[in-house]
């Protein structure tokens, strides 16, 4: 007496156009592989777009105290001085303007003078292929000087200003600190004495804010 047993099989076979398709640790390897890769460089895609489309809603700026220049008339007690301020763009060139609402200038922690500028209008947009362009110009008229030796350099100025903004993507307020401002004073040949920035444009910080009041 004899028995017969079928057994299962895990490949199906056909005539002879039928193709064996099996699933094995190579074609697992690939699959996920293929799927990573992909996964990977749309991800790669979609955060250069978002960072395209952000650049274009954002704007970065830079403040310098580009320039000082102080007159004192010989025998006199105060001088006028001038600080030019320049911005850049270097990341997002966005075109921007500037108005000084406020602004103050200290020696050390000493208040020496206080001026607010009339508010009649912005400044003209200043692009970043011209970043030597003064975007904002702040005078301090009649300031009490003490007494400084020709040809020294005092360093602890510092100009404060509450500045309204007004860029493609924003507009408020602002305060701008220049901080350590070395100004070189020397005499000229009318014995009057003149001050200037020393060396090149002084980096300013500012932080945006919702009111006008100096910290």
């Amino acid at each position: 007496m004899s028995t017969y047993r079928e057994e299962d099989s895990t490949t199906v076979s056909g005539g002879p156009d039928d193709k064996t398709f099996e699933f094995t640790p190579k074609y697992c390897c690939s699959f996920y592989f293929v799927t990573f890769i992909s996964v990977f460089l749309f991800s790669i895609a979609f955060e250069g777009l978002n960072n395209l489309v952000q650049g274009k809603t954002t704007c970065y700026a830079e403040l310098f105290a580009h320039s000082v220049s102080v007159s004192n008339a010989a025998n006199v007690s105060t001088a006028d001085w001038r600080t030019v301020f320049i911005a850049k763009s270097p990341v997002t060139r966005c075109k921007l303007s500037l108005h000084t609402v406020t602004s103050r200038l200290l020696r050390g922690d000493e208040v020496i003078s206080q001026v607010s500028p009339s508010l009649d209008d912005f400044g003209r947009p200043v692009t970043s292929e011209k970043t030597d362009e003064p975007v904002s110009t702040v005078d301090f008229k009649n300031v009490v000087m003490t007494p400084v030796v020709n040809g020294s350099v005092v360093w602890d100025y510092r100009v404060e200003s509450v500045v309204g903004l007004n860029a493609e993507s924003a507009h408020g307020y602002m305060t701008v600190v220049c901080r350590d401002i070395p100004v070189k004073f020397t005499p000229d040949a009318s014995g009057n004495v003149v001050g200037s920035l020393l060396g090149v444009m002084r980096p300013c910080e500012y932080s945006l804010r919702d009111n006008l009041d100096f910290v």
